[in-house]
């Protein structure tokens, strides 16, 4: 088995025993984590150039997700993404249980606090990673 499938294999089937097993509560806080430490690991240093400037943590994300694809109204921040951008598993597999994709509200979480201080609440609405052409999230200042 090629490297590549025995990964995609392994977290698959780490994200159905988790779904099996775990309550939403703790099955969302494993992966927010998991996505919070993701963040520290590279980009939040991005964030925290922000110093408390929301409106250049958007222009950033744009940089790094495309024009418009952060868009801040009010207390309300909508982010999408165009296509999966998570390294372990955005080449495959084509879909995962819905638990994995709450590893970017952690990561999206990380960044936004960074720059504001205060806590986020972010929403998954659709991923790719869940059958969508795209992934997209409500950030709520």
């Amino acid at each position: 088995m090629a490297q590549r499938e025995f990964t995609e294999r392994w977290v698959t089937n780490l994200l159905e025993a988790m779904e099996a097993q775990l309550d939403s509560a703790a099955r969302t806080k494993l992966m927010e984590s998991c996505g919070r430490a993701c963040a520290r690991a590279g980009a939040v240093a991005s964030a925290k150039e922000c110093e408390g400037d929301l409106e250049k943590l958007v222009s950033t994300l744009e940089k790094w997700i495309g024009k418009g694809n952060a868009r801040k109204g009010g207390d309300v921040v909508q982010v999408v993404y165009p296509k999966c951008f998570c390294h372990l598993v955005a080449k495959g597999p084509a879909q995962l249980p819905e638990t994995y994709c709450l590893c970017s509200c952690g990561w999206l979480k990380e960044m936004f606090e960074t720059v504001t201080g205060t806590p986020v609440d972010v929403e998954l609405l659709e991923s790719v990673k869940r059958g969508a052409d795209r992934c997209a999230f409500t950030v709520r200042l």
